[in-house]
């Protein structure tokens, strides 16, 4: 399972494999491929000109 997180604070999306608990980071969507979560991820991103990240170990 993928996740993708949006922190509006910091301005970044997040994919990871994890889940996150910290408070600033909410839940945008959770995807059963990479490639679902990387459409989804860039998506936000790009409508919202926010900074996309990933976990290293999520790849």
């Amino acid at each position: 399972m993928f996740y993708v997180y949006v922190n509006k604070r910091k301005q970044r999306v997040l994919i990871t494999r994890e889940k996150i608990r910290d408070p600033h980071w909410r839940l945008a969507g959770t995807h059963s491929t990479v490639t679902a979560a990387k459409r989804h991820a860039r998506f936000i991103a790009d409508a919202r000109d926010y900074i996309l990240e990933w976990d290293l170990l999520t790849f």
